[in-house]
């Protein structure tokens, strides 16, 4: 049932089984975050509405977790990682349902052109959206309350890039499945599957919230109240600036999935390349998070590996910025992301090991909730701001973004709703530069804060180093008495 570690704690094996599930749930809602992002162009005309229109449903994401993340904080923390998994998983499969059922014809035609069918997509994509923070907030409390010293960096991790992860297959699932209007319908039902088999798994894996015997002395130690905990982070001054890095570079990342395609879409790139490209970010930083937990989880070098990974990402940024206004550089384009998604990603495990480490004993779910939270909204001011700064381009040799195209009425969804011979798309190219350069900038003044202002002080592992110290001094006074 377990395996032994010190006379005190005790790991269990079920815990992978755990880990497998949590994992799996946040694939499939990463999965339904950007699932509509790579086809803007098919959405908008599917629905009936304007490609900013269709960003709403990456952004939906942003301000849903805002609102739901102090919830999920004190439901991880009060009731637990059961109740927190069961709702995740339950609002994931319902959501996932929903956007299907959008896509039926009694819904999609039955008013206004295909907009009703928008109006539910919306709902559905909210309901899923309610999910992320129950789940994104998880990792942390099941690395702390599962898992030993040094596999909790690599539990994080796990757990955490499910959603990357989700992003990476949508990114190249979608525009497979997409390749004509009516593909949204087989989308929306082909990723209602990893919901439901991820919510099955869910319920099977998670029934209790915390072992019978701790992983390691510091999970026996006693969590200060919610209320305590959140007065003692507003005057922890290291937790300030882990929060404006990690927010802001999490903001970005995300930021620079949803917008991939239309940064990219004027210079001849397609959709099905964009998505390959922003898979190729994802695995290479899945990849870089890996390496980055092991090495954690031997040294706990958390701030020296944050310097490295910001500073040499925020180089590839620049680097990607410069290229991917040039036509035929595919190459050139997918070895910057690729660079750039190898050292950006690793700072989930670093941010989200030391959010825990430098607020100790606060309940892991407040640190990690808090850090999730802040980048959710830095994300949706940076998609947000491409709305701000982009400017229409005019003369376009190659642009893939269907801009001003007309499409027959006979081929759309809801062609007997339709009182015109054509459907105009708006999809005009849009000259994204000023929003890269600000990009670019902002990832360099996070490698600033972050090398200059941000000193932690690793209090859970000073704990188990003095708990370590303090049985070794009682081992050693009950031998001599025994000798005696």
């Amino acid at each position: 049932m377990g395996e032994r570690g010190e006379s005190s704690t005790h790991l269990y094996k079920r815990r992978w089984l755990m880990l497998l599930a949590l994992f799996l749930v946040n694939v499939s809602n990463g999965m339904m975050w950007l699932s509509y992002a790579p086809i803007p162009n098919y959405t908008a005309t599917f629905y009936g509405v304007s490609e900013n229109d269709v960003d709403w449903f990456s952004l939906v994401f942003f301000i849903t977790s805002l609102l739901m993340g102090l919830a999920a904080i004190v439901i991880l923390d009060t009731c637990g990682l059961t109740t927190s998994l069961y709702i995740g998983a339950s609002c994931n499969l319902i959501g996932a349902v929903i956007r299907w059922i959008s896509t039926i014809p009694p819904v999609l035609c039955s008013h206004d052109y295909q907009r009703s069918g928008y109006m539910v997509a919306m709902i559905g994509q909210t309901i899923t959206a309610f999910a992320q923070p129950f789940l994104l907030f998880a990792p942390t409390k099941l690395a702390s309350f599962w898992f030993g010293p040094k596999e909790r960096a690599i539990c994080t991790t796990v757990a955490s890039i499910g959603n990357p992860l989700g992003f990476a297959l949508a990114q190249v699932a979608t525009p497979f499945l997409v390749t004509t209007v009516e593909g949204i319908s087989t989308m929306t039902w082909v990723y209602t599957i990893p919901a439901a088999l991820s919510f099955v798994l869910a319920m099977v894996a998670f029934w209790q919230n915390k072992p019978p015997t701790p992983p390691s002395q510091s999970t026996e130690s006693s969590q200060e109240p919610f209320l305590k905990g959140i007065k003692q982070i507003l005057i922890n001054v290291p937790f300030w600036v882990l929060l404006l890095v990690w927010g802001g570079g999490a903001g970005l990342f995300s930021a620079l999935l949803t917008l991939l395609p239309q940064l990219l879409c004027p210079y001849g790139y397609t959709n099905t390349t964009a998505g390959i490209l922003g898979a190729v970010m994802l695995v290479s930083g899945m990849i870089g998070a890996a390496l980055a937990s092991i090495l954690l989880g031997q040294t706990k070098m958390y701030k020296e590996v944050g310097v490295v990974t910001i500073g040499v990402a925020a180089l590839c940024l620049i680097w990607f910025v410069e290229v991917a206004r040039l036509e035929h550089q595919s190459v050139n384009i997918a070895f910057s992301l690729c660079m750039f998604g190898f050292f950006a990603l690793p700072l989930l495990p670093v941010c989200m090991e030391l959010g825990v480490e430098i607020t100790y004993p606060i309940g892991e779910a407040t640190s990690s909730g808090l850090l999730w939270t802040a980048s959710q909204l830095v994300g949706l001011v940076l998609v947000l701001l491409a709305q701000v700064l982009q400017s229409p381009l005019s003369f376009v040799p190659n642009n893939q973004c269907s801009g001003g195209s007309s499409i027959s009425s006979s081929l759309l969804p809801c062609a007997a709703n339709t009182t015109s011979s054509a459907f105009e798309v708006d999809t005009t190219p849009q000259d994204l530069t000023y929003l890269g350069i600000f990009y670019s900038s902002f990832v360099c003044v996070l490698f600033i804060l972050f090398l200059f202002l941000f000193w932690p002080k690793y209090k859970r592992l000073d704990s188990e180093m003095a708990t370590k110290k303090m049985n070794g001094v009682s081992g050693l006074f009950n031998n001599s008495k025994r000798s005696m």
